[in-house]
């Protein structure tokens, strides 16, 4: 289980959070070519705005690389006469940029806003652990980074004052990468009476 799960979680979240608005809001796999993206589905047209872009910075941190009992012999999810579920995992940190683009510097500082409330007021964050007919859930946190940067100068500005760009920086600290093993179980069955 890889960190497409916490990806889609915070998508998820954000979209939550920014329900009622008219706002765009991008995955890191659409983050990627964002500008080529969004002209190909638009047809050209300008960029819709305000559009939030979530890019996962880089891949993420394995917190222990050693062996430990979590990550052969994990947690035991469910385990019955025939067989037995095994949840075994490998701590993890992987750090993500929030891109909000507005027109006016006003707007974007009043989603950022929101965003540093939320992020600090409902740090959870929910995955699914999907495996056969198990839909196991896992809670991390989100953590804050103390700055929020004005980058509004990036090279696809055509013009200065074309659009606004306020970034911030959040990391789950406490996320796992997750393998799920089922094992059969056997027993010694004696006929023989004692």
């Amino acid at each position: 289980m890889a960190t497409s799960y916490y990806d889609d979680a915070l998508i998820k979240k954000i979209k939550a959070w920014t329900e009622k608005t008219e706002i765009t809001i991008t995955s890191p796999d659409e983050t990627k070519r964002l500008f080529e993206s969004i002209s190909d589905m638009n047809n050209d047209k300008p960029l819709k705005l305000p559009l939030i872009c979530i890019r996962r910075k880089g891949g993420y941190n394995i917190i222990n690389t050693s062996k430990q009992p979590l990550t052969f012999d994990g947690l035991r999810i469910d385990a019955n006469i025939n067989r037995s579920i095994q949840l075994n995992a490998v701590p993890i940190e992987i750090q993500y940029q929030i891109d909000v683009y507005t027109r006016y510097y006003k707007e974007a500082d009043e989603y950022i806003r929101n965003f540093v409330f939320n992020i600090i007021n409902f740090p959870k964050l929910t995955i699914t652990i999907p495996y056969q007919s198990i839909n196991l859930e896992h809670d991390s946190n989100i953590r804050l980074s103390s700055e929020v940067e004005d980058n509004s100068d990036i090279p696809e500005r055509l013009i200065a004052g074309q659009f606004t760009r306020l970034s911030l920086n959040i990391n789950i600290d406490d996320g796992y990468l997750f393998d799920t093993k089922i094992r059969d179980n056997y027993s010694i069955v004696s006929n023989v009476d004692i």
